[in-house]
């Protein structure tokens, strides 16, 4: 099931305002990268929604493979 099927299946049984969110990042480009240098780089890449005010709330969780 595609991320974005679950996203849309939980926005309809549970309507909000739609802008908090919690991530959860597991990638290999987090391999010896230390927690807040990971939660800089997803930061980095939602910049544009966070400075919009698209993304509201952000609370993120990652790690790496290794």
């Amino acid at each position: 099931m595609e991320a974005d099927t679950i996203h849309a299946l939980l926005a309809q049984a549970f309507p909000g305002t739609g802008d908090h969110f919690q991530v959860t990042v597991v990638s290999s480009a987090f391999d010896g990268v230390s927690l807040l240098d990971q939660h800089r780089r997803v930061n980095d890449a939602l910049a544009a929604p966070l400075a919009d005010g698209s993304i509201h709330e952000l609370r993120i969780k990652t790690k790496g493979t290794a």
